[in-house]
């Protein structure tokens, strides 16, 4: 199992910057570091709708109850069957879950981090 993703907000020249960095160490013949445990949303709107309440407790549930179905995980859940089907899909194409090599579900991951950093001040509307 890996050790932690982090989760945060990044516009799109700051994930650009991390490739390009990977992209020199590559090119003086570094070692790739491995897998990189990110995942950025372009923002905080984004990040909420995507990795909603409902699918952080199907992560919890998960990474508590260890490799399982998405029949199990339902059960569990008291939540539709092709709910929790989405949910999965979701979680599995933004790289929070997998499956092992049975084809059960995992939580790939000890640790969700986030990395949630307020703005510049002034750079937003402020309320009266």
């Amino acid at each position: 199992m890996a050790s932690e993703v982090t989760i945060g907000i990044a516009d799109h020249r700051a994930a650009a910057g991390e490739f390009v960095a990977a992209w020199k160490r590559a090119e003086q013949g570094e070692i790739p570091m491995g897998p990189v445990g990110h995942l950025h949303f372009a923002d905080m709107a984004t990040l909420l709708k995507t990795l909603t309440s409902t699918r952080w407790h199907l992560l919890e549930l998960l990474h508590q109850v260890g490799p399982s179905t998405i029949r199990g995980l339902s059960k569990r859940l008291h939540r539709d069957y092709k709910n929790v089907h989405t949910d999965i899909g979701t979680l599995e194409r933004l790289g929070l879950v997998a499956r092992d090599e049975r084809g059960r579900w995992v939580v790939p991951w000890s640790a969700i981090v986030s990395e949630l950093k307020l703005g510049a001040p002034g750079s937003a509307a402020t309320a009266a």
